[in-house]
């Protein structure tokens, strides 16, 4: 791709991230991807009800630990309303990861504009 900026243009991406200084920073580096942060949601249930209510979104960057607690409630509704996202971690992969979260693209902490690109266009452009 020439301009992946271009490419990332208007897509709606729902921030899922209890640290709201991370938060922050992840819906500045979607503005200057030209996407259109949404959210964000620091609790479990606070990303449930934007994902029930909100008819547009183009993807989810969600962290895989909110408050120590497992997101796989918003997976399964995410999974549930077909709608695509990146599970955001400071942690490996483990063998007990729930099957919806398994092969699910991964974004390690911390990370880059350029790297968030990257999996934004590999995940929420490349559907078909």
């Amino acid at each position: 791709m020439d301009n992946p900026k271009a490419s990332l243009t208007g897509l709606r991406i729902l921030v899922v991230e209890d640290e709201l200084l991370i938060a922050m920073d992840v819906e500045d580096m979607l503005i200057d991807l030209r996407c259109e942060p949404v959210g964000p949601a620091s609790t479990i249930e606070a990303a449930i009800e934007i994902i029930r209510k909100d008819v547009k979104l183009d993807g989810v960057l969600l962290d895989m630990n909110l408050h120590g607690k497992s997101v796989l409630p918003i997976v399964e509704e995410l999974v549930r309303k077909g709608i695509a996202f990146v599970l955001v971690t400071g942690y490996a992969r483990r063998a007990d990861d729930a099957a919806a979260m398994a092969d699910a693209p991964r974004l390690s902490k911390p990370f880059s504009v350029p790297t968030l690109s990257e999996v934004l266009t590999s995940t929420f452009l490349n559907l078909n």
